[in-house]
């Protein structure tokens, strides 16, 4: 893959990972679901959910409630493309909400884990697992990679 492939193909994973937040935070759980492949996996705070449905049922009902809204903050991501439809990412981020008194207060930090692939012309979520901070990495998840 020539240079000019491989950076589009970072820039639309980074894309990926950007909506992913933005559809989550507005509540957007059927076009969210989209990012995911159907057979998918989410793996968050020691439980593993399997297939998009499951995913968008599971995950979305974590969602906080319209009282106390909040986002998801994430870093640039570090990704590598293992071949011309795979790609692994990590990327660090924060949950950040509004308490009872309207402040803000960060109520998760981690990092995600992601397996990708290529279906037709978008990127989709293959398996990402959340790696809170504190938390051991899950053996069968790759590390980051040093450099």
């Amino acid at each position: 893959m020539d240079e000019l492939r491989q950076t589009t193909e970072r820039l639309a994973i980074q894309r990926l990972i950007a909506v992913y937040a933005q559809l989550i935070d507005s509540g957007r759980l059927d076009d969210w679901g989209q990012l995911f492949t159907e057979d998918a996996r989410f793996s968050v705070y020691g439980r593993t959910y399997e297939s998009r449905a499951t995913i968008v049922a599971e995950i979305g009902g974590m969602l906080l409630p319209p009282d106390y809204p909040g986002k998801h903050i994430s870093l640039v991501p570090i990704i590598d493309l293992t071949g011309d439809d795979r790609a692994l990412a990590w990327t660090d981020f924060s949950g950040v909400g509004t308490n009872e008194s309207g402040q803000i207060e960060v109520g998760t930090i981690g990092r995600y884990h992601d397996e990708l692939v290529r279906d037709g012309e978008r990127w989709r979520f293959a398996s990402r697992t959340i790696v809170m901070a504190g938390e051991p990495l899950p053996d069968d998840v790759a590390p980051s990679p040093a450099f």
